[in-house]
């Protein structure tokens, strides 16, 4: 599987030049059709909230494939996997890309991400719009870039996260009225899937402090088998998988976005010395914590 960050996707989007502030926020269109890259099995360090404007496709997202029409909006966290499966010849997406960590211009992100609303859009990620919905959230993306364009502006920041935060709002005021507690036929929920949205919100609020199993077993009341068999069975990951991607890719942003210390992000994200975070990040990486920042110089970390 491939895993890029909002830098690395923006160079194989080139269609059409996209809006982007320092590596955090980019909005850009582009059609991917023709892009072999995009049928291989791919996720990103990032939000991506994609509004599709043209055509259509048929994207797997996390083992489970949706059909993707004009209108449709699909929601992907860190932790996501996709490829797409086919798409018509037109098929144009507008991409809001955010960072995933807390140092950046998306904080309300963060903020609804650890609502239980915004943790069921982990489990049904697409949604279809109406026309006047989708009027509604094109001006929202439309804001947004115009701010990151305002590079002479000096309140650019304070007008640039306003337009974010609205964007969010938006979304999750649509999201209040589609989301309810069923599948994606409008059946309840099974054991299981309801199971796996519970420990899956447990761990987006903890896995910065709480990396062990054991934890989460614990707060759940079930063994540490029966919650490995839950997620392999509704999301087709394990419990440490999924806290390994969120700490790495936690990690991996903090390094290359912050001038936060090693030793600094290594306390943020509860590992008991730099020396262990330092070997987590060359074991994912390939590369020392410190050689991942200087390859990936950042700009006037927020």
């Amino acid at each position: 599987m491939i895993r890029y960050s909002i830098k690395d996707i923006l160079g194989l989007l080139q269609d059409r030049p996209a809006a982007i502030y320092k590596d955090q926020i980019a909005v850009t269109d582009t059609q991917i059709f023709g892009f072999d890259i995009a049928r291989q099995l791919f996720s990103i360090d990032a939000f991506a909230i994609g509004y599709v404007t043209k055509g259509y496709s048929i994207t797997e997202i996390n083992s489970n494939n949706y059909r993707l029409d004009v209108n449709s909006v699909f929601i992907m966290a860190p932790t996501h996997t996709c490829r797409l499966i086919e798409c018509s010849s037109d098929y144009d997406v507008r991409l809001i890309l955010l960072a995933s960590n807390e140092h950046n211009l998306s904080i309300h992100l963060n903020y609804l991400v650890k609502s239980e609303r915004w943790t069921k859009s982990y489990f049904n990620p697409v949604i279809q719009l109406t026309p006047d919905e989708a009027k509604i959230m094109n001006a929202c993306t439309d804001r947004i870039a115009e701010q990151i364009y305002r590079n002479d502006c000096p309140n650019q920041k304070t007008f640039l996260r306003l337009a974010i935060e609205w964007h969010h709002v938006e979304l999750d005021n649509i999201m209040q009225v589609r989301l309810k507690d069923s599948t994606d036929y409008n059946q309840p929920l099974s054991r299981q899937q309801s199971l796996a949205r519970k420990l899956y919100l447990l761990i987006v609020n903890n896995y910065r402090k709480e990396h062990m199993a054991r934890f989460y077993a614990e707060q759940m009341c079930l063994t540490p088998q029966y919650l490995n068999q839950i997620l392999n069975h509704v999301l087709g990951k394990t419990l440490n998988g999924i806290i390994t991607e969120l700490l790495y890719s936690t990690a991996r942003t903090l390094i290359i976005s912050t001038d936060m210390t090693i030793q600094e992000i290594a306390n943020e994200l509860n590992f008991p010395d730099q020396a262990s975070f330092s070997k987590f990040v060359k074991k994912m990486s390939g590369v020392s914590p410190n050689n991942l920042r200087k390859s990936n110089p950042h700009q006037e970390a927020i």
